[in-house]
């Protein structure tokens, strides 16, 4: 999964069932950030780490950001 990609399920999750919204949501804003400057990378690790908060690591949208 590149990085757009793990951005745009992080939004979604952050969105409509965030159970740690105010953290999902400060990861996903970095996630975002980083996509603008161009540090790709960064930006699928914030978004990565937004998909922990809101959905948790045993989801499978966690786990296909993350492989």
């Amino acid at each position: 999964m590149n990085t757009e990609q793990a951005i745009i399920l992080a939004r979604k999750h952050v969105i409509t069932e965030a159970q740690k919204e105010s953290s999902a949501l400060f990861c996903l804003s970095d996630a975002m950030d980083m996509m603008e400057r161009g540090e790709f990378e960064s930006a699928k690790k914030w978004a990565i780490r937004s998909l922990a908060y809101s959905v948790g690591v045993f989801h499978s949208d966690y786990k296909r950001a993350s492989a």
